[in-house]
């Protein structure tokens, strides 16, 4: 086996000499690879990110302007005053008219019976005028 491989010998020692005998190298500390490495690729990620969500932002709104669209803001801010105004004639309704809540509501059966007996009131007098008119009994 050894014959093949003829460089490699098995027992012998390399040769260091002085100029060779430096101290190890230290690894750096933890804090100071993340200073060196790991803070600026923070940064750059906290930084892209802000600036994408600004740029995407502006680019959106200029978007919205141009369509003619309202943001949901302003479109809150005109509903919540158009309710305000609405509470606020209601409020004055109340204080003006005598307002019952307590009222019975009216079914549609009773509706319409009072639109009919109404109906024949009115045939009544009818009938009667054309009947006179007419010489009918």
């Amino acid at each position: 086996f050894h014959d093949q491989y003829k460089f490699v010998q098995p027992n012998k020692k390399p040769n260091i000499s002085a100029a060779s005998r430096r101290l190890p190298i230290q690894q750096p500390s933890s804090f100071h690879l993340f200073v060196k490495a790991g803070l600026p690729f923070l940064l750059f990620s906290v930084g892209a990110s802000l600036v994408l969500k600004n740029g995407l932002e502006g680019k959106n709104k200029e978007r919205d302007k141009s369509r003619g669209f309202v943001t949901k803001s302003e479109r809150q801010a005109r509903l919540d005053s158009e309710r305000d105004d609405m509470i606020e004639k209601l409020n004055k309704r109340i204080k003006t008219v005598d307002f019952d809540n307590t009222k019975r509501i009216e079914r549609p059966e009773e509706i319409l019976e009072r639109r009919k007996k109404e109906r024949e009131d009115r045939n009544k007098w009818y009938n009667r005028t054309w009947r006179f008119v007419t010489r009918q009994s």
